[in-house]
Order: C-alpha cells, then structure tokens, then sequence
C-alpha cells in the first residue's frame, strides 16, 4: 500500500510544480465553489497562504465586492456559472481583492472540469491587468485631450482673420476659411513662402496675384529635429499698398512744391541778366559788343534750359531699373540748390569718389538724395556747411559690392523722443512745412533697391546729424517684380 501512495504523492507534487512554472494565477474550485488547489502565483497575487484558501470559498475570499464597494453575492458570480451552465467564461476584465483589502484588475478565464460527462469543478485562470488597464484608461484621455487640443487649434485658425495654409510634407495643404476666400483654399503660384518653409527656412515675400496684394509670412514646423511641413500666413495687403503708394505720390508732390521757390530763384537770375543783355544788344552800336552780349544770353538761355530739364527729370519713372552714375546724379540734383545755398549762406562740402554705375530706378533714388538734401539745408536755416560724401562700399556680412552715400550737416541735430521714429510716417521736425513722410518713403525705396539707410545725430557741442545710405551695385533681385 505505501507504494501506490508514494507514487500519487510524487504525482500531484509534479502536477503543482507544473502549475506554479505557469505565468499566471490558477486556482481550481468543486462543485460548491471551495478552493480544490491553487499555484504559486495566485498565491503570491492574492497575499493569502495556500492553506488559507484550499477548502474554502473562493468568492468569499477574492470576489467578494463589486469595484463600487457594493457586496457581491456568490449567485451573481460569473465564475460559477461555469457550473451552472457548463459553459466557459473567456477574458472577463473584473475587479479582485487581495488579502489586506486592496484591489485589482484581473483578465479572468474559466473552464469547466467535465469526468465522464459530468462537470465535476472548475479551472480558473487569470492576470492583473491594472497597469495595462491604466496605460489604456492614460491613452484614451491623452487621446480626448489631443482632440480637445487639435479642436482648439482649428478654432484659432479658423478664426484667425488672415489665411492660413498648413502643408505636409507629402504636399498635402489645409487651409481655413479666409485663405479658401483669397484663393480657394490653394496657395498662390506667384508665393514661394511655402515651398521655402518645407525646405526649412522662414521667408516673408508681398506679391500681388491677378487681383490682390498679398504678404505671405511662413515658417517651417519641426518635431524632434525633423520637419513634419511648413505653415503660412497670407495677409490681404492691397489696401495698404494702395494708402502707401498715395502717401508716396502725395509726399513726391509736396518735394516738388518745396523746390518749386527754388527753381523760380534759379531761373529767374539768369532769366534777369538775359533781359538785362538784351536792353544793352539794343543800345550797343558796336557788332563786336553785340556779338559778346549776344554769347552771354545764350550761356543764360542754356542754364535755363538744365534746370528745366533738372525739374523735369525728378518726377521721372523708368518701368525698369537702369544702370546710374550716382556722382553725376548727385550733381544733377545739387545743381537746383544752387541759389538756395548762396541765400543761406551754406557752404558744400562735396567729394564723390569714382564708383561703379548702380541698378536703380533713378527717379526714386533722385527722391532720396533729394529729401536727404532739402532736410540738410532745413535744419541749417543760419548757415552752415553741408557735406556730402560717395564712395564704393562692400557690405561688411555678406561682401556684396556697393556704395556709400553720407549726407550730413552741422544743423542743431534730432531731439531724443524723435529719433526713435525718426523712419514712420506722418513724424516730422517742421511743424508748419514737413509732411512727415520723406524719410518713410526713402526709407521704403532704399529697402526696395536692397539698401540700407542710418542716421546718426547730436546735440550740443558739435551738433548735427549724419544720414547714410547704402545701396548694392546690382539692386535687389525682386526689384523688377515690385515695379511690375
């Protein structure tokens, strides 16, 4: 008899050895529910002793309450329905209770034990699930956030009262309400803005399409290093182009109202000893007297005729930009100063160093140096020196060839609360004569031209303010598309 027993013995000691290498909790239950054995991992899981549980009613043990803390009765149990039933319950997700009371999500399975087609128990398997539970329940809120946000996002563009167009990096484009109102909802051909942020680089350009202006500011979007598309925001601009190209007209009109006492001063001399020449051709008897006078008119008539040309040629505006000699520009411009200096008694300092012919639309630049000039003898209404240098210049960052213009006088310099607007619109130092807008606007066709300009200015001791302007020798690239 010690034989058999021995041999059963060793049996169910390989049986549960088999059971506790299992990766999860098994505990097996008769007919009345009470636990018939249990491996190493439920036991470890639950914080009971085997003992503790073989025998007795595993639902009483571990089962006990619904996850709401309500009591949950045996009856109700969906593990014994496996007896009741005789069918198989497969990955229940339910809440279990270890020893001291905490609790756990298990994935619950149980099987019937069935003997000569009779269901005589039960196996139960299971695993806690907790923190899978919680990475899911973590992953469905980020995902309600990450919709909450995203919806938000949409808001903000949507209501944004400027187009926004948002690509990927395989090309696809979003776009919101505006930008399907300025342009259907596909970016404009004439922008690069786009294409440039894909490429991973900010860019602004103002273009004008068939018929609008529009301003395209865009910027790559990166994740982690990588560029996952780019965004852009077009801003309708042709009103304010329009507003501005008034203001520069108005402000070109007033420059030529300003010169215009000019010019009459300088035609009318000339204009004076061509009469006087004349009443002296007519009194003189001798032909050689006549003859002299005669040549004297001519040179008179032929001043006349450059200041004309000089007027004419300030409000002239070539469709493209030309190649200028800047040193005969700048004469051609001081040359209807003339009578104006001598009446001020200010003396020109002018020293023009060869340089190379610069691509520029020459009316435009003829407005700078003009507006320039004019505010120089302006600020020096009891004499002075104004001087004016050219010379060529690289540009100290990039080594692009250029030149130099400096225009400066000994007047009594910007006061502090100017000098930070110095370059807006509508700010002026003459109250009852300035418009305000020469500055802005020379401003605007320098940077058109790929410029620069500065001003530097003092007061007190040694007062006066200096204005430089630079300008590239072959213009700035979209110089010709801004004409157009």
């Amino acid at each position: 008899m010690t034989q058999p027993l021995l041999q059963n013995v060793g049996q169910m000691q390989h049986w549960q050895a088999l059971l506790d290498s299992a990766g999860e909790g098994i505990w097996g239950l008769d007919l009345e529910g009470n636990c018939t054995f249990v491996n190493r991992m439920a036991v470890n899981c639950f914080g009971f002793a085997s003992e503790e549980m073989l025998g007795n009613n595993m639902h009483e043990l571990v089962h006990h309450h619904y996850p709401d803390g309500r009591h949950f009765p045996g009856s109700e149990c969906p593990i014994y329905d496996v007896v009741r039933k005789s069918k198989a319950l497969r990955r229940l997700t339910d809440t279990m209770f270890r020893k001291d009371g905490s609790s756990f999500v298990a994935e619950i399975s149980a099987q019937p034990v069935v003997i000569e087609g009779r269901v005589a128990g039960v196996v139960v398997t299971f695993r806690e699930v907790t923190e899978l539970r919680q990475q899911q329940e973590n992953l469905r809120r980020a995902y309600e956030l990450a919709e909450q946000k995203t919806a938000e996002l949409d808001a903000v563009i949507e209501s944004m009262p400027h187009g926004v167009y948002i690509a990927t990096s395989d090309a696809k484009v979003r776009s919101n309400h505006v930008a399907k109102m300025m342009s259907g909802g596909t970016f404009p051909a004439e922008l690069k803005t786009l294409e440039t942020a894909l490429a991973g680089k900010w860019s602004t350009e103002t273009v004008k399409t068939s018929d609008r202006w529009i301003r395209s500011v865009a910027a790559p979007i990166f994740l982690n290093g990588k560029i996952l598309g780019g965004v852009a925001v077009n801003t309708d601009v042709t009103q304010v182009r329009l507003q501005d190209e008034a203001l520069r007209k108005s402000e070109k009109l007033a420059a030529v109202g300003q010169l215009a006492s000019s010019i009459a001063h300088e035609i009318n001399n000339p204009l004076e000893s061509i009469t006087n020449l004349l009443y002296l051709i007519r009194q003189s008897e001798s032909m050689e007297d006549t003859q002299h006078y005669a040549a004297l008119a001519q040179g008179e008539l032929a001043r006349v005729t450059e200041i004309t040309l000089q007027t004419l040629r300030f409000n002239r505006q070539h469709s493209k930009p030309t190649y200028v000699d800047m040193a005969e520009l700048l004469r051609t411009v001081m040359a209807l100063y003339t009578g104006r200096t001598l009446v001020r008694n200010i003396e020109i300092d002018l020293k023009l160093m060869a340089t190379p012919r610069v691509r520029v639309l020459e009316g435009e630049i003829r407005q700078v140096i003009n507006n320039l000039v004019r505010n120089a003898l302006d600020a020096m209404s009891k004499g002075g020196r104004l001087t004016i240098r050219l010379h060529p210049q690289r540009d100290g960052l990039s080594g692009t060839p250029g030149v130099r213009l400096t225009v400066a006088d000994i007047g009594e310099g910007i006061k502090p609360e100017m000098q930070e607007h110095l370059f807006e619109a509508f700010q002026t130092t003459k109250e009852l004569t300035g418009t305000g807008l020469g500055l802005w606007v020379s401003k605007g066709i320098v940077e058109k031209h790929g410029g620069r300009i500065r001003a530097r200015t003092r007061r007190g001791e040694r007062h006066g303010t200096v204005f430089s302007v630079w300008l590239p020798v072959e213009g700035s690239p979209n110089l010709v598309a801004q004409v157009n």
